[in-house]
């Protein structure tokens, strides 16, 4: 499966994200950045790319009615090809990095808004279905990211303000379910949000006192199945007359009213191997995932730096776990976010044995020190 990815040049930096996104759930990208060689037609090999593609990935904003140019001439390029497309089929995914309206060509077909927390997974299901339609098997990392959540049973909450140092935006939700354990995990996404807010207002207005300072934190599900729940939080600030924006990406799991919230250091046991094992594997995928330009891509400090912590921010779902690395991990700002998608055939054999009941159904027994599957045919005491 190959993606072409086309994009307005004033937005390279989603452009960047999304082209990691997509690499990253073991899907090819064609991305002119890093996919063009020296001294190459620029224009043959961006049409020959285009051509060779099985899905135009379009990322849309004020500028794709806005401009003529390159940009406009993919798009254009893409709607003849989709005439020799098979009706029904997946061929052009519009991305809207902001709430304009499409053109009336692009306006027909189903897009998917970046700026909403839940993209990545949608993103994914329209790939895992082109990937479906080529008549290829779809990459576990794909069918990890587009497994979808449990839906319903919650309420959305935001807080819009504008204050004199800045503005400050907060989106986050509460559960209705009832009972003890919800409490408790409505307790903490509350104290997530909220507190988060108030912190920020404080620092606004005791460091930076003169305007155009901004602050946004979105919390999300990525996943729910019965009390199990992994969420995303989401954050971005600028304060004025800073170098650059800050972004970052923090989770918080919870394993039911058995485990309450787990770090993955919970979730393997703390053991060796389980952190080896993460740290050659992200080794290992990030290189794929970057092809020729991830040849000397090594994690491997930063992770011993860091210890678990490194490893603080994943997420779950039925089919596995993804590892979100950014600079809340540890890594520095200029690196940027990475994602790594790690199946559970891969990786449940080391999970902790509470964990590994709770995420895997599977149950375990201790016989000589050594952990070995209990056979449940088995009736002897």
């Amino acid at each position: 499966m190959k993606v072409f990815l086309s994009y307005p040049s004033e937005h390279l930096e989603a452009a960047v994200e999304v082209k990691n996104f997509v690499r990253s759930v073991g899907v090819e990208c064609w991305f002119d950045k890093d996919s063009l060689v020296a001294g190459e037609d620029w224009d043959r090999a961006r049409h020959q790319g285009l051509v060779e593609a099985d899905v135009f990935l379009v990322l849309c904003a004020a500028q794709t009615t806005g401009r003529n140019g390159v940009y406009q001439r993919e798009i254009n390029e893409a709607l003849e090809l989709l005439r020799d497309r098979r009706l029904g089929t997946i061929y052009i995914i519009p991305l809207r990095l902001e709430d304009a309206p499409l053109p009336s060509e692009l306006g027909r077909l189903q897009y998917v808004d970046h700026f909403e927390g839940a993209w990545r997974r949608k993103l994914a299901v329209g790939l895992a279905r082109a990937t479906t339609e080529k008549g290829e098997s779809v990459p576990a990392a794909l069918t990890v990211a587009a497994t979808q959540p449990e839906e319903g049973g919650s309420i959305d909450h935001a807080i819009l303000e504008e204050r004199p140092e800045g503005s400050y935006e907060l989106n986050w939700f509460t559960y209705t379910m009832e009972g003890e354990y919800w409490d408790f995990v409505n307790g903490v996404i509350r104290s997530k949000a909220l507190g988060g807010l108030y912190e920020t207002r404080r620092q606004m207005a005791e460091w930076w006192q003169t305007s155009g300072s901004d602050w946004t934190m979105s919390i999300s599900e990525f996943h729910r199945r019965d009390k199990l729940v992994s969420l995303v939080i989401g954050t971005s600030s600028y304060f004025s007359r800073a170098a650059h924006p800050n972004h970052g990406l923090f989770t918080i799991n919870f394993l039911g009213e058995e485990a309450g919230i787990v770090g993955a250091q919970d979730l393997f046991e703390a053991t060796g191997e389980g952190f080896s094992f993460l740290t050659d594997y992200v080794n290992l995928d990030l290189r794929r995932q970057y092809g020729g330009n991830g040849e000397k891509i090594d994690i491997t400090s930063y992770a011993e730096t860091y210890g678990w912590e490194f490893y603080e921010h994943f997420n779950f779902n039925e089919a596995g776990m993804r590892l979100n690395l950014s600079a809340a991990s540890g890594l520095p700002h200029a690196l940027g976010m990475h994602e790594v998608y790690i199946p559970w055939e891969h990786v449940g054999q080391l999970l902790a044995p509470v964990s590994r009941r709770i995420l895997l159904g599977t149950q375990s027994q201790e016989r000589g020190g050594i952990e070995e599957e209990a056979d449940p045919t088995n009736t002897m005491p």
